[in-house]
């Protein structure tokens, strides 16, 4: 029987798929979850990334948001990670990605972790945020108006996206994007400025 690490949070709720990622998937790239620890994300993914071979890691990395913020009256863009804690595996085979992991020199904590196998990152989580990151990982901000009491995004990853903003804050300049269905599912924190409404 499997036990979670205590020392080790669970991963974000509607994150992790409740599907076993195998290697039998028509050979798609899935993403997998290790824990870093807040702050440490980033170079988690690095270490990682120097140290399994191909064959078991396509690529690690860090996704980060792009978010809005007033300092000393000014309006800055700043990069937070976008799973605080975790670094995100790219991997063909689940099973072979723990295995490499499992023969690692330094601890690393997969989070989803079932026997040999491992749970990937949810199927739409994933396609969204493959086709809404640039090419450094990074969900850029964006930009739109309200207008007769809906929502317009022109620019920025959330264009064409309005159906999934579940709710904004105009103050902060943030929206929560949902991935999943109207109830359930996984939110994300996005950067959406909002400066007029009509």
């Amino acid at each position: 029987m499997y036990v979670q690490a205590e020392a080790m949070p669970c991963a974000p709720q509607g994150l992790l798929s409740p599907r076993l990622g195998t290697a039998d998937e028509g050979g798609a790239v899935r993403w997998y979850a290790a824990y870093a620890g807040e702050g440490r994300e980033a170079a988690l993914a690095a270490k990682i990334g120097a140290a399994l071979p191909a064959e078991a890691l396509r690529e690690a990395f860090c996704p980060r948001w792009e978010a809005i913020m007033k300092r000393r009256g000014a309006w800055l863009k700043v990069e937070r990670p976008m799973f605080r804690g975790y670094a995100l595996l790219a991997s063909r085979d689940g099973r072979a990605l723990a295995r490499a992991v499992a023969r690692l020199s330094f601890p690393v904590s997969l989070a989803g972790r079932r026997g040999r196998s491992l749970l990937p990152v949810e199927a739409e989580v994933q396609r969204w945020l493959e086709e809404a990151l640039d090419s450094s990982h990074v969900l850029r901000a964006s930009e739109g108006f309200i207008e007769d009491g809906r929502l317009v995004v022109e620019r920025g990853p959330l264009v064409g996206q309005e159906r999934r903003i579940r709710r904004i804050d105009r103050h902060k300049s943030l929206a929560l994007v949902g991935l999943g269905g109207p109830e359930e599912g996984f939110l994300l924190r996005a950067a959406l400025s909002v400066p007029r409404k009509s």
